[in-house]
């Protein structure tokens, strides 16, 4: 009497079949090349006939396997749209997610973003924090938060980084403005100029303060602002120029501002937070997905 073969041994006949060789359908398999081996000899032995022939130490398969494979592609097909369906159905029963990020980086990135999220899963409950850095740091190592945006790399037992966009700094100056002209702005060409800044507070504004500083070149800090957006606010009205991040507040300023790259160079990066005790689920892990390619589309603009 015929037996059926498992699921299980029905996956290690698939692999061999592609494989080629009992050892590298293990390899993919992750288990040991006499578990295939016995796996293949009870199939054999269940549906009493013969699926492979040694051949130059492969194992090619018999026209019986062959067709067997070929019925197996509407069963796994079959399979495939049964886990799809379990995605699918997980994604529609919604959830929770918790998502930090300082003022700089809500109005047009974040919260875009989100909206753009909340659109594909309307289930979902968003929570959306926007914090400093150091509090995002505090809420994501005990867990009261899933994903958090920072440029603030940190080392703590508690998180992990991920890697989302390096920029380096552009200076920033009205339509005008006599150095508009130069393709580059150098630190020492900002000498007695009207200046925006950031808050002393700010690691942004202690880095820049060090390149003036390093260089002997004086500024008149004439504003000081917490964010890059309010900082090129006040560019656009003449008041002043600035030295930033110019993600990702720039592609909003059209036709308002002049940007030209920054030397010395200062680099920032935007991170992803998480937890380091437990992996995102799969809304932190869906929701970084819409980040990274809406960072990644606004460094091709």
């Amino acid at each position: 009497m015929i037996q059926l073969p498992s699921l299980r041994e029905l996956e290690v006949f698939r692999a061999t079949i592609h494989a080629g060789s009992a050892t590298t359908a293990a390899m993919r398999l992750g288990i040991s090349q006499p578990s295939v081996s016995r796996a293949l000899a009870q199939i054999e032995q269940r549906m009493g006939m013969i699926l492979f022939m040694r051949k130059n130490g492969r194992l090619a398969p018999t026209a019986e396997a062959i067709g067997l494979n070929r019925e197996l592609d509407r069963v796994f097909e079959s399979l495939d749209r049964v886990r799809n369906f379990a995605v699918e159905s997980d994604a529609v029963r919604g959830g929770r997610l918790r998502v930090l990020a300082p003022p700089s980086f809500c109005s047009f990135f974040v919260t875009p973003t989100i909206v753009e999220f909340k659109r594909a899963h309307p289930n979902v409950l968003i929570e959306f924090h926007v914090t400093s850095s150091r509090e995002a740091l505090s809420k994501i190592a005990s867990a009261e938060g899933d994903l958090a945006v920072t440029t603030n790399r940190v080392t703590h037992p508690g998180v992990r980084m991920e890697t989302m966009l390096e920029t380096q700094s552009v200076c920033v100056m009205p339509p005008g403005h006599r150095l508009a002209s130069q393709s580059t702005i150098f630190a020492k060409d900002l000498e007695g100029e009207d200046f925006i800044a950031l808050t002393s507070n700010l690691k942004a504004r202690q880095g820049v303060d060090r390149i003036f500083e390093k260089g002997g070149t004086t500024r008149k800090i004439t504003i000081e602002t917490t964010t890059n957006h309010a900082a090129c606010e006040c560019v656009a009205a003449g008041l002043g120029v600035t030295v930033i991040n110019p993600f990702p507040v720039i592609s909003n300023f059209s036709g308002q501002i002049v940007v030209r790259p920054f030397l010395p160079k200062f680099e920032h990066t935007v991170y992803a937070m998480f937890s380091a005790d437990t992996a995102p689920n799969w809304l932190g892990r869906a929701f970084l997905s819409y980040l990274k390619r809406n960072a990644t589309t606004w460094r091709a603009e």
